[in-house]
């Protein structure tokens, strides 16, 4: 091909590999000029792909056009070159509904030993227990490529592990301004996402049933299910911003008692059912900068910030924080808007000897 084709040959050939090896095929397809095949022929060859949407797709022409062989069988080539092809809309294991809990028995299940090797196209089930508690479940799919799952008969959805590239993000965030793709990325270098939400109504105390469509190769035998909890809260906030909505339906606000422009702002921090903010980890009235987990003071900063957010919130389930110089006791930089940034942490109530408010 790269002879005959050229550079776009060539392109062809690098794609092709590529393809292969990220599938994990072993031996990749090829597609060849042969020597006595016609010219025309050869020059239309061409895999059918250009629409891949609407209804009735799969009627749709699909597949190789001219002259095409899949050869090294025991039994000789096999000549493709005048098969009918077409699209497969779905999987024999969805039609099936092998993963239900009613009608997973109808696959030919067989055990998975721990050195085997990993494959692509491929359905695995496991039985798990749910994490005890009421906090949010979630399936770490980190060690899987890319496929499918279901827990309970529920589609959980896709999964795709693909690590972000390394470069490209910034060592501060700022949105103003038109947006682009590569805007305040964050976690380069790290996948993209691995743990994917199990609502806590799909669950039974055992004997849950998880099934995997594995499309590319993966370890199922490293899936784990935990339970997870928000344990660092984050919140800015300006003196410049409107008073929060439970403000707003003060009766003496809706009365005309008191005018609504003299409340001002606050930030409310809460954390899980369960759990109390044991510590303040972070906080700035004035002119902080960064973000969540990478905050730092500015030119302008209260010294009143961290006892006054700490005396407000340590101990308690959530809390309201007043954004304004009365609320600090202090005005650490006239005739400048000033903003609140906090960043807490979260426990469980059970494990500190405070009880929860």
């Amino acid at each position: 091909m790269e002879s005959s084709y050229g550079q776009r040959g060539k392109d062809y050939v690098k794609w092709a590999a590529n393809m292969a090896l990220g599938l994990r095929a072993g031996v990749p397809w090829v597609m060849c000029k042969q020597t006595d095949a016609p010219g025309e022929i050869v020059r239309n060859t061409a895999f059918n792909t250009a629409k891949n949407y609407g209804a009735f797709l799969e009627k749709d022409g699909a597949g190789f056009k001219g002259q095409i062989k899949l050869t090294g069988f025991k039994n000789g080539d096999i000549d493709l070159s005048k098969a009918s092809w077409t699209y497969q809309v779905g999987l024999k294991g969805e039609v099936q509904k092998i993963f239900t809990i009613e009608e997973n028995e109808k696959a030919r299940w067989t055990e998975l030993k721990p050195d085997a090797a990993p494959s692509i196209f491929t359905w695995y089930k496991a039985y798990f227990d749910a994490p005890e508690g009421t906090e949010p479940v979630a399936l770490d799919l980190g060690s899987m490529g890319k496929g499918q799952a279901w827990v309970n008969g529920h589609h959980i959805g896709r999964y795709w592990n693909l690590v972000a590239p390394k470069d490209g993000c910034p060592q501060t965030c700022d949105y103003r301004g038109a947006y682009h793709s590569e805007k305040c990325m964050t976690n380069c270098g790290k996948p993209t996402q691995s743990w994917y939400h199990v609502p806590q109504s799909w669950l039974q105390a055992s004997n849950n049933l998880l099934v995997i469509f594995e499309e590319t190769g993966g370890n199922p035998f490293d899936i784990s299910v935990k339970s997870r909890v928000s344990g660092i809260l984050c919140a800015q906030v300006s003196e410049s911003h409107y008073p929060p909505l439970r403000q707003w339906l003060n009766p003496d606000v809706i009365d005309g008692k008191v005018s609504i422009k003299d409340m001002g702002p606050e930030i409310h921090l809460q954390c899980e059912g369960g759990h109390i903010i044991s510590s303040i980890e972070f906080a700035s009235y004035g002119t902080p900068r960064g973000s969540c987990q990478n905050f730092s003071e500015g030119n302008c900063h209260s010294p009143n910030s961290l006892s006054v957010v700490s005396k407000a919130c340590v101990g308690r389930n959530s809390c309201f924080v007043e954004v304004s110089n009365s609320g600090f006791q202090d005005d650490p930089c006239r005739r400048v808007v000033k903003t609140l940034a906090i960043q807490a942490r979260c426990v469980s109530s059970s494990t500190v000897g405070v009880s929860q408010f």
